[in-house]
């Protein structure tokens, strides 16, 4: 399900859009990374809650006022991102990643491939026999409302629905 669109090198950011179904929800929200032989990382469909449902934010001396809910429900779409052939992985909470300058990346989705990355280049520096194995791999990375699951394939993944059990 997941499509690749061409490559375009516009300074730091490399255009090779992985357009999925993710991108048509408001938010996603980390249900669960499984890994056994494969990594899968089970995403749940986040939603932004009533307009008249509002709450003041209060974040040290500063308050955002009329802050809504992003939030979870019955209605909420889980979809599994699979990774088939993966070399190293990590999950990062979400408010600890910054904006890196030496990264090449596709910035637009919630799936994204990076062309380099320093997480790249230490696995390729402390894992490299990896490419004689199995040949070259990216950095693919999963944005989540509260984590940043980051992956180094050899594959490029896919992303379908996960039937709740």
């Amino acid at each position: 399900m997941s499509i690749l669109r061409g490559t375009i090198l516009c300074n730091k950011i490399v255009r090779c859009q992985l357009r999925t179904v993710l991108d048509d929800a408001k938010t996603w929200f980390l249900h669960a990374v499984v890994y056994q032989d494969k990594l899968r990382v089970i995403l749940t469909e986040g939603f932004v809650g009533n307009e008249n449902e509002t709450e003041d934010l209060c974040i040290g001396d500063h308050t955002i006022k009329g802050v809504r809910l992003i939030d979870i429900s019955d209605e909420s779409r889980l979809f599994v991102v699979r990774f088939p052939e993966i070399v190293a992985w990590q999950v990062v909470d979400e408010s600890f990643t910054s904006f890196d300058e030496y990264e090449q990346r596709d910035d637009n989705g919630v799936l994204q491939s990076l062309v380099r990355s320093k997480y790249l280049d230490y696995v390729k520096s402390n894992h490299g026999w990896f490419e004689d194995a199995i040949g070259p791999a990216k950095h693919y990375r999963v944005w989540t409302e509260n984590e940043v699951v980051d992956v180094i394939a050899c594959e490029p993944p896919t992303v379908e629905p996960w039937v709740r059990t």
